[in-house]
């Protein structure tokens, strides 16, 4: 008897919350103008420190996209900026960042070859405070590599490049992120938005009324690091579990909104927005901009594109072997990943990929997401 891929997928993801990959994920498949699978696993968290602990996932919960920001609000923001004229991808980076990124262009940023560093730890000497003082030690910053020699996957520069976009359209990056993309795509609005920032000010977490809505991530319990508290922990206190709140500490510390992480979501939403990019129907975006950012980079070695990655070669990657080359995709610490392949390998039409998890709850120490999501789109082609 023939498998049935729908029970297989299922069964893939019940067996990944069961074996703590992560508490509960919810995972969406689109193939050719349709959903061929959309369903959510497992719980909202385990811990017992955690809220909502064991409430178990529903279709629309939400969850900290983490660098699913950089494609689905940053990059999106930088392509319709490109579209409506606004930016050139050869407009140079402003003088502000010039120590940093010396001699850098659009496309560098969003091709990850700018000479940036992956990533310093300015959480550590500035825990929570104005995001200017920390964006001004990302502008102090030297460079790691010669500009364009090669591609090194780079917080620092989508941090420049939400900061560049917020002075361009001169409008802090959440406002602009709703009103450019969240609004037109009826993705705002609810006690939680099914598509936004959560932007960190007095009161930390989310509502009373929120809270069954977002799913929990890293508790923050020494108890669970018997080799020593973590660098990040002292920024978090006294919180003992981010619960909407971004997980990323860097964004933390710049109050929730930031170019390279921040943006919370449910499935669907993250769906709109891939489907908006297959089809150009994102308002500002049209089909030569698109695909311009579609493109490979032309650093040495890189499967990045412009704001997106590519599938390996050698199927190593999150996609595994089964997209096509010119597939488009992006993956996020928290345990997120979105696929857009306009051309599968099998000829049945566009696929869009969607698997959000909190994999880093309790802790951000495991390793197994990697394989779940290999075997993900594996499945997830099948359908």
């Amino acid at each position: 008897m023939r498998e049935d891929p729908h029970r297989a997928l299922f069964e893939l993801l019940e067996d990944a919350a069961a074996a703590a990959v992560f508490p509960g994920c919810v995972a969406l498949v689109w193939r050719d103008g349709a959903e061929v699978y959309h369903e959510a696993h497992g719980q909202l968290s385990t811990h017992p420190d955690a809220p909502e602990r064991l409430r178990a996932v529903a279709r629309d919960t939400v969850y900290d996209l983490a660098s699913l920001t950089k494609v689905l609000a940053t990059t999106s923001l930088a392509a319709i900026a490109v579209a409506e004229g606004r930016l050139a991808l050869d407009a140079p980076v402003p003088a502000r960042w010039s120590r940093a990124c010396p001699r850098a262009r659009l496309h560098h940023l969003l091709s990850h070859s700018a000479g940036l560093p992956a990533h310093r730890e300015f959480f550590v000497e500035l825990p929570r405070g104005p995001a200017a003082k920390l964006l001004d030690r990302v502008a102090a910053t030297d460079p790691a590599y010669p500009l364009a020699t090669k591609a090194i996957y780079s917080d620092l520069g989508y941090m420049i490049l939400g900061s560049w976009l917020e002075d361009l359209f001169g409008q802090p990056l959440d406002a602009l992120f709703e009103n450019r993309v969240a609004w037109p795509l009826d993705l705002h609005g609810g006690v939680v938005p099914r598509l936004g920032f959560h932007r960190i000010l007095g009161a930390r977490g989310p509502s009373a009324a929120q809270q069954h809505l977002v799913a929990p991530t890293e508790v923050y319990d020494p108890s669970l690091h018997p080799e020593g508290a973590p660098s990040h922990f002292a920024c978090r206190r006294p919180v003992r579990c981010a619960h909407y709140e971004v997980h990323d500490d860097n964004a933390f510390a710049m109050g929730g909104v930031a170019g390279h992480a921040g943006l919370f979501g449910d499935a669907a939403a993250a769906l709109e927005v891939a489907r908006a990019w297959l089809d150009c129907t994102l308002p500002g975006l049209d089909r030569r901009t698109r695909d311009a950012f579609w493109r490979l980079s032309e650093a040495p070695g890189s499967t990045r594109r412009l704001g997106w990655d590519s599938p390996s070669p050698d199927g190593s990657g999150s996609a595994a072997d089964v997209l096509s080359s010119r597939a488009a995709g992006h993956t996020g610490f928290t345990g997120t990943s979105l696929w857009i392949d306009p051309a599968p390998p099998d000829g049945r039409g566009p696929l869009i990929a969607v698997l959000l998890s909190n994999r880093v709850h309790p802790t951000r120490t495991g390793t197994g997401i990697a394989a779940v999501r290999q075997a993900f789109h594996r499945a997830a082609v099948r359908l």
